[in-house]
């Protein structure tokens, strides 16, 4: 005798669900994909603690008719696709036809549901996937689905539930992410017959957003709508003190499906390049629409995860339109008051990026960026590490409007005035910026100018260390350095850089390849010549924290950083200033 058997189909249903239903938010999810796909204008949905007792999702949606409703409960019955063709050119947000069958195979569920062309609904009742009743009913139009007593038959699964607080957290957020891309849809979430939110219907996602907790991001988001014959790319990124050390802030979706994509992350993350501190991610919502043929939302049965036909080209095309964007913006940290004098009330210093409170909204002075002028000048002293980069973008506006250089704070900081107020700038971040865009510039010349060693260094690598710096060469050459292989892993360097000055050639050299061994993967030529210039820019000899400057040196460094491309931060994403405006001061000092 064989040791191969069919399964019952309740098992069957019961592995399905496990796939599908991981916890209540996940029936609430599919329940709401539902009603989208019914087109309807309206979605409530009502819990029990957290879920775990009670879920219950009602729309105004088309319903079903008797047959329908009857034939939604077996497995791969389903209104959205008729043959396999129809897999790779899908515009619903279900069609596997599991959804309804997964859930109550694990639960208690109720049906009911009535189209606007019958006079009366439809009934059905189940437990744990077997039909228990059916009958008719009065009831408007619509499809109104309960389900009570989640996983009750498979106690190994519900032990693994999470608490009430937790789980209720996640339906809450599963109930707004899905609201977002359907403005034009009503949805309201009740916990314990308590109202906890009610989001109207709109016009647009923003208005959505101001109706959700994410309306704290609205002040610093940036919208974004390019459209081209492949895609259209809309919504918004923020600017960067909404940057968190993770990617929940996060969201994306695909045909106004919410999707986790990797590559979609990384190509947001470059556009924000030299934005942002190590390890900080930006915030944004993006919705992409494209050729339903050139995503397979098959991969996985919670449909999270997609595949991308023409990835790399969306890639690029978010990447370059967040950028314009982003670098379009104003990105000059205002320093926030931890308290503020005329309320009395005091809270916590928050770290950066992080989203203020409910309370703290209307109490504490927000973040806001402001673009800083053209100066003068450096001295002949700085002419090579200091050379002119190219001009600003066409049509932005001044940068800083510096009136007075009013001095140095604890040998680290420069204070000066400018016509909204105060800043404060940060030396040394101010001159990595300033380098990095001079080593950038080198890259970009024909003939990069070099200064000749008086005497050649010697160095001797590992092995792994030879083959970087020759796989690298032509980076390292391109910017002004002449090395030369002198056999095994001995390598001589002649000459550096013009505009880097004089520097401690072994010591740069060691730091470049220990970032190469710690990079990830092959990079394009752009990167890899923005990650040189970040750590050269670092690591020469640019102005550090704790030195002491003339006024000239000082005014300097600030007319160069005014005709930076990028002022706002130096090459690892940390700010070079922060500004204090004279409205701060004046409610600091209670003038208001």
């Amino acid at each position: 005798m064989g040791i191969i058997r069919l399964l019952p189909e309740l098992v069957a249903n019961r592995i399905a669900a496990g796939e599908v239903v991981e916890r209540p938010s996940s029936v609430v999810k599919e329940l709401i994909e539902n009603a989208l796909d019914a087109h309807a204008t309206s979605v409530t949905v009502s819990i029990r603690h957290g879920g775990k007792s009670s879920i219950k999702v009602v729309d105004n949606g088309q319903g079903m008719d008797r047959e329908d409703a009857e034939l939604c409960f077996e497995r791969h019955a389903t209104s959205k696709i008729k043959d396999s063709e129809d897999i790779f050119s899908l515009r619903t947000l279900g069609f596997r036809g599991e959804a309804l069958p997964s859930i109550a195979s694990v639960s208690r569920l109720v049906l009911r549901t009535k189209p606007p062309s019958q006079e009366v609904g439809t009934e059905i009742c189940s437990s744990g996937g077997r039909r228990e009743s059916i009958r008719e009913m009065g009831m408007p139009d619509g499809t109104s689905v309960t389900v009570s007593d989640l996983f009750f038959n498979t106690p190994a699964r519900k032990k693994f539930l999470r608490g009430e607080r937790v789980e209720y957290g996640s339906i809450a957020e599963t109930v707004t992410t899905l609201s977002l891309p359907y403005p034009r849809v009503a949805f309201k979430l009740l916990k314990d017959d308590e109202l906890i939110f009610d989001y109207p219907a709109c016009s647009d996602l923003r208005e959505r957003l101001l109706a959700t907790h994410y309306r704290e991001w609205v002040k610093h988001l940036l919208p974004l709508t390019v459209e081209s014959s492949a895609v259209t790319v809309s919504g918004y990124v923020a600017r960067a003190e909404l940057s968190r050390t993770n990617r929940r802030a996060q969201l994306f979706f695909i045909n106004r499906r919410p999707v986790k994509s990797l590559p979609l992350s990384y190509a947001l993350q470059r556009a924000y390049d030299g934005l942002l501190p190590q390890k900080h991610f930006p915030a944004a919502i993006i919705l992409l629409a494209i050729d339903p043929q050139t995503v397979d939302a098959n991969i996985h049965p919670s449909k999270r995860e997609v595949r991308l036909q023409n990835e790399r080209m969306l890639q690029e095309e978010l990447t370059r339109c967040a950028r314009e964007v982003v670098m379009a913006s104003d990105h000059s940290p205002h320093l926030s008051f931890a308290y503020t004098l005329d309320r009395g009330k005091k809270y916590p210093p928050r770290p950066p990026g992080a989203t203020p409170t409910f309370r703290e909204l209307k109490e504490t002075v927000g973040v806001d960026r402001s673009y800083p002028a053209t100066g003068k000048d450096m001295p002949p002293s700085y002419a090579k590490a200091m050379e002119p980069v190219t001009s600003l973008p066409h049509g932005r506006k001044g940068i800083l409007k510096v009136r007075s250089l009013l001095g140095q704070i604890g040998d680290s900081y420069l204070l000066a005035e400018t016509e909204e107020g105060l800043i404060i700038l940060d030396q040394h971040a101010v001159h990595e910026r300033i380098l990095f865009e001079t080593i950038l510039e080198a890259f970009d010349q024909a003939t990069p100018l070099s200064q000749p060693l008086l005497l050649p260094v010697t160095i001797e690598l590992g092995f792994k260390e030879a083959q970087l710096i020759e796989e690298h060469l032509d980076i390292l050459t391109g910017i002004g350095f002449a090395i030369n292989h002198l056999g095994k892993n001995t390598f001589s360097v002649d000459a550096t850089p013009a505009c880097l000055g004089n520097i401690e050639v072994k010591g740069v050299i060691n730091t470049f390849l220990q970032e190469l061994r710690e990079g990830k993967g092959e990079k394009p030529l752009r990167e890899k010549r923005e990650n040189t210039a970040k750590i050269l820019a670092c690591k020469c000899h640019s102005i550090k924290a704790h030195k002491k400057l003339s006024h000239e040196e000082m005014e300097h460094l600030v007319a160069r950083l005014e005709k930076t491309r990028q002022p706002f931060t130096c090459p690892h994403g940390r700010p070079t200033f922060i500004k204090i405006t004279l409205d701060d001061l004046a409610r600091q000092f209670k003038r208001t």
